[in-house]
């Protein structure tokens, strides 16, 4: 099934290829292809549209495709309040077609307590592993990622098998301590008592719980803290210490779009600033 979308701005590079999801590659006519739900979905950026098709396809293809892209975030008011910080000024525009994606709240749970200590081509394998094993099949070797219900029948040994290693007690536990009530109900929570919900689960600290709760519950104001954002936030900002610190300096000084503020300095801190090329400066 064929569909076209207008989003703008967008830039599926950035996008897409910034870690903020584990199941999507780029090929080499230069699109991209993902699972989202039970679609098997391929997009490519021609001219102001984005063109996709989707297997098996269905009536709600595009607005999968449109709120996974979060089509509706406005960023030039975003861009706007970021501004307000004459160091982030600057660089953003650079980076205007970055977008926060919108996963699965399950299955965005799952995949960063699988992202504890791994790097992305070992978090995307291991994701796959679960997905082929357990999920159901959509497409010639394309698996969706399984429900909890599914999961949950998977033993911590027959998890350990798909190379999860530790992580597979704690993607054991978590489908038996949440289920799809405890989801729904969470969906509804505020950011902050969710932090704090997530945190309690096994296998999620405080880089986790912020990453799901940005990329998986759409809160916009979380900040997730990782090695590349710890430098960022010395170079630029000068400031240093324990995750409670960072994170309360960040919230304070990006507010309700702190998690966008993460994702441009954490591209331009990965990409741009290792090779000279700063998006951002404190002079």
């Amino acid at each position: 099934m064929r569909f076209e979308l207008d989003i703008s701005p967008l830039d599926l590079d950035l996008t897409l290829g910034c870690g903020q999801t584990f199941r999507w590659s780029c090929l080499a006519d230069g699109s991209w292809a993902g699972v989202l739900g039970n679609q098997f979905v391929k997009i490519k950026r021609k001219g102001s549209t984005i063109e996709g098709d989707a297997t098996p396809g269905g009536s709600d293809v595009e607005s999968l495709v449109a709120n996974f892209l979060r089509a509706k975030d406005d960023i030039s008011r975003i861009q706007l309040e970021l501004g307000k910080d004459p160091i982030i000024a600057l660089g953003m525009r650079k980076m205007r077609g970055l977008r926060i994606v919108k996963l699965d709240e399950w299955e965005c749970l799952i995949s960063y307590i699988l992202a504890t200590y791994a790097n992305i081509p070992r978090i995307m394998k291991m994701v796959d592993s679960v997905a082929s094993e357990y999920g159901r099949k959509i497409a010639p070797g394309v698996h969706a990622f399984p429900e909890r219900r599914l999961l949950a029948k998977a033993s911590v040994g027959e998890l350990a098998k798909l190379g999860l290693g530790y992580r597979a007690k704690y993607v054991h536990l978590a489908c038996r301590e949440i289920d799809e009530p405890a989801l729904a109900e969470m969906m509804k929570t505020p950011y902050e008592r969710l932090r704090t919900e997530l945190i309690e689960l096994p296998g999620v600290g405080e880089k986790v719980a912020d990453c799901v709760s940005l990329f998986g519950f759409g809160r916009l104001e979380s900040f997730p803290i990782d090695v590349w954002i710890q430098r960022a936030l010395l170079r630029l900002y000068g400031v240093k210490g324990s995750y409670p610190k960072l994170r309360h300096f960040a919230i304070q000084k990006f507010g309700c779009f702190a998690g966008y503020a993460q994702e441009y300095l954490f591209h331009n801190e990965r990409t741009m600033a290792s090779k000279g090329a700063c998006a951002f400066s404190n002079q």
